[in-house]
């Protein structure tokens, strides 16, 4: 077997030359060709190597000046000797030959395809049987199978293509060839909404390639995630889009400063602005983004309070994030009248006084809780508050749970990380609310299996419980829920449940009883998942859509050790 490189291109066995895509080449290509070489002459130099189907010299602005000539040839093998040598001599002219990309090489895989062997044919099946086809395969198989066909490219472009997820990692970009690259940005390239790029992804030699295919494919990205990189790594990347069309931007510890931020206002549509873990940033430049709706400043340590309050009062924020900014005081808060939704460290009282505030996430690891918060957004948001997220150690007594189910229209409910604020009296609270939809009771080592069963039974609205680490939940509870389940009416999506370190194993995704029922409830093993910012804000549910974490469940007993408090480790079971 010989291998010998052809320009940026490789060959392969049989004595042929493929390029790095594994196509075989056919086709060559002189670069910068004389202006003084006809037609005539070149077809006769290189026709002494194979049979030539044609022979093309394309023209630049005018026909005065040459840009390249392209040779195509009957068979590779005559390819093959063409390339031996690197460079031809033409009426004592010397000129360069090379292989063209391999998504100009004649597309032989059609052929093959089409072939009839034992009466099999791949392309008699009707487009929802090859449809089906493509919907087992990978997305890199799918690029490839639509590359071999007409036909298929079809398929994939008018029938996958639009189902395909919004979002696209640069790693899984980079791990393409040049030539699937291509397909996916000329094929599913107009559906994709969210791009995001990160530190440890690898493979950037060919950066400047895929800068070049963004501008090429002008990409209309809505959202753009930039992930632990420098400013002068993601420079690139932002020019190459079209920056009209961000409307959402995070920059996640990206080590930005003040001067950054000025890049970002050539952005004239964004509305959403994530720039969690910049501590160097002080919010100098915030109040010009006039249009911006949503912020994130989770732990930006030097935002200060002159600059916010600056901030607030030029822009019409409905959503903001300040979790751990240890220089702002209570009073920035309000001066955002227009907050639907705020995040941030302890009990502030002004928070109560928001008229539209829907949703309320407060970290309270350190700060006291008091019934008189409680008492006063009862009183201020019974009627209106969605959400109530209680993130942090801190334990809530069941006098305060009492006090938080007054809030009577509450779809999510999450009731901190303590290890003791989930119980058989708490769970008994909780079922008063009707409306209930989410509800996270993770590391709770007080809740048992009869214990949820009347949630199940009396808030109907439920599509999501957290019971991440409950230690002593087991496969009771599932079986006594789909008991419960199957006498209601179907709802239109199933019940999702997560159920990483508890005593429920992986194997009863393999169970016949389970897999019959699956329209009723979907089990996930999904451990805690790092704050990455504005990517993974939303529920800890929407991480990702399998089954089964990719952290083996061998493992999850020794984590939760390590994380429990010494005198509780050794607790009976």
């Amino acid at each position: 077997m010989e291998n010998r490189k052809a320009g940026k291109f490789y060959g392969c066995k049989r004595k042929l030359v493929y390029t790095d895509d594994n196509i075989p080449v056919y086709k060559l290509t002189i670069a910068k060709l004389p202006k003084n070489l006809k037609l005539v002459t070149i077809e006769q130099h290189f026709s002494k190597f194979g049979q030539l189907i044609n022979v093309e010299i394309s023209y630049g602005k005018s026909r005065s000046s040459q840009n390249q000539c392209i040779l195509h040839y009957q068979n590779a093998e005559n390819a093959d000797a063409a390339l031996k040598q690197k460079y031809h001599t033409i009426n004592h002219q010397r000129v360069k030959v090379q292989s063209i990309p391999s998504w100009e090489q004649p597309n032989l895989m059609e052929s093959l395809v089409t072939k009839s062997d034992n009466n099999v044919n791949l392309l008699t099946l009707n487009d929802y049987c090859l449809e089906s086809i493509f919907q087992h395969l990978d997305l890199r198989q799918q690029l490839r199978l639509s590359l071999c066909n007409s036909r298929l490219d079809e398929i994939f472009t008018y029938m996958i293509c639009p189902r395909l997820q919004r979002t696209f990692y640069l790693e899984e970009f980079l791990q393409f060839s040049t030539r699937e690259q291509r397909q996916f940005l000329t094929t599913a390239g107009i559906y994709m909404e969210r791009f995001v790029i990160a530190k440890e992804y690898q493979g950037f030699k060919p950066k400047i390639n895929i800068c070049a295919f963004l501008r090429e494919f002008r990409l209309r990205i809505k959202s753009l995630h930039i992930i632990k990189w420098t400013p002068v790594d993601y420079k690139t990347f932002l020019t190459s889009l079209q920056l009209s069309y961000i409307g959402e931007l995070e920059m996640y510890r990206c080590n930005l400063k003040d001067i950054h931020l000025k890049r970002f206002l050539k952005l004239p549509n964004l509305k959403v602005l994530g720039l969690a873990c910049n501590h160097l940033l002080k919010g100098t430049y915030l109040k010009y983004f006039g249009k911006l709706e949503r912020l994130s400043l989770y732990e930006c340590w030097n935002i200060s309070n002159k600059e916010f309050s600056q901030c607030c009062q030029h822009l019409q924020l409905c959503y903001l994030d300040i979790r751990k900014c240890i220089r702002l005081t209570e009073t920035v808060v309000d001066l955002c009248k227009n907050l639907d939704t705020i995040k941030l460290s302890g009990f502030v009282e002004y928070i109560v006084k928001l008229p539209k505030l829907r949703s309320l996430e407060v970290y309270h690891s350190n700060s006291p809780i008091t019934i008189r918060f409680y008492n006063a957004l009862v009183e201020h948001h019974a009627d209106n508050l969605r959400e109530l997220k209680l993130t942090g150690k801190n334990y809530l007594m069941p006098r305060t749970v009492a006090r938080i189910v007054r809030l009577h229209k509450l779809r999510t409910l999450w009731l901190g990380d303590h290890a003791y604020n989930g119980s058989e009296q708490v769970v008994k609270l909780v079922t008063k609310l009707s409306d209930l939809e989410e509800i996270s009771l993770h590391y709770s080592l007080r809740i048992r299996d009869q214990h949820l069963l009347p949630l199940i039974i009396k808030c109907t609205k439920l599509k999501r419980i957290n019971l991440r680490m409950c230690r002593y939940i087991t496969k009771k509870f599932i079986w006594s829920t789909l008991e419960i389940l199957s006498q209601r009416i179907a709802a239109a999506q199933p019940l999702v449940i997560l159920v990483y370190g508890t005593r429920i194993k992986a194997d009863i995704l393999q169970s016949s009883v389970y897999h019959k029922n699956r329209h009723l409830l979907k089990l996930l093993f999904h451990a805690d998942n790092p704050l990455t910012g504005l990517v993974n804000e939303a529920s800890s549910f929407d991480s990702n859509d399998l089954e089964l974490n990719r952290t083996t469940l061998d493992t999850i007993y020794v984590e939760f050790m390590k994380n429990l408090p010494e005198e509780n480790r050794y607790a009976s079971d």
